[in-house]
């Protein structure tokens, strides 16, 4: 799960990620473009059909980091440093060990994991930036039936909750869920934590060798930037700016 917190740089740290959402978001399309006429001339019928059919939006994630873009999306992390102001915080869990230790192996309520992780991130970085009012943007998740409280309310509660045993007075303006592919904040989280659990897979050998030279060269500039040979530990960085780390034991 990751973090990003902006204060009053906000509207210039949009404006020093666009320029790259554009430059990958034309890479992209260029390079549909060449499929398109790759499988036009190949007679790829059922290929073509499932491309035109298609409905993803795009959006950055790390995920989709390639050999044609991925010297963008090390720019773009590179930029990202060069805002002191802006912080990051990223949660990590190992959902097995999490299970087995804190629910005797019993399947956990995905919902209730989701809420109890995300206030605990939140509620322990809200405390060092008080008083503020905060808004809280998250990415989309979609409630189960049978939960009747929403995200917003949920969420906001149980960060509310915590701060309440900090003796911390609340400080959430308000909650809302944007879909990723609307928010380049929300990508540009998605890219950081990426980063992040690079470095743990990495570490646990689940990175596979093509896989690991497309993504490599971003990891390794976000490691560049905070002086460091891994990111998969527990631990706060404070230059060029707040990179915290955090990995949870159950």
């Amino acid at each position: 799960m990751g973090l990003l917190l902006i204060d009053d740089e906000i509207g210039d740290f949009y404006d020093a990620m666009r320029p790259y959402y554009e430059r990958i978001y034309e890479t992209a399309r260029l390079n549909k473009i060449t499929r398109v006429q790759e499988l036009a001339i190949k007679n790829e019928i059922k290929q073509l059909s499932q491309i035109a059919s298609s409905n993803t939006r795009f959006e950055l994630k790390f995920k989709y980091i390639n050999f044609t873009n991925n010297l963008i999306y090390r720019e773009l992390v590179d930029t990202y440093f060069n805002f002191p102001k802006v912080r990051f915080c990223a949660l990590v869990v190992d959902r097995l060990t999490y299970i087995n230790k804190t629910n005797q192996g019993k399947i956990l309520n995905p919902w209730d994991v989701y809420i109890h992780q995300a206030a605990m991130l939140l509620a322990n970085n809200i405390k060092e930036i008080t008083p503020c009012n905060v808004c809280i943007l998250a990415d989309d998740l979609s409630r189960p039936r049978n939960i009747e409280k929403s995200f917003e309310r949920s969420l906001k509660d149980a960060i509310e909750y915590r701060l309440r045993q900090k003796s911390i007075p609340e400080s959430v303006f308000g909650v809302s869920r944007l879909e990723s592919h609307s928010s380049l904040l929300l990508q540009v989280v998605d890219i950081l934590l990426g980063g992040v659990m690079f470095d743990f897979k990495l570490k646990e050998g689940m990175i596979a060798e093509k896989l690991k030279q497309r993504q490599e060269p971003v990891t390794q500039k976000i490691r560049e930037r905070l002086h460091t040979k891994s990111l998969a530990m527990s631990t706060t960085f404070h230059k060029p700016n707040y990179f915290s780390i955090w990995k949870l034991k159950a």
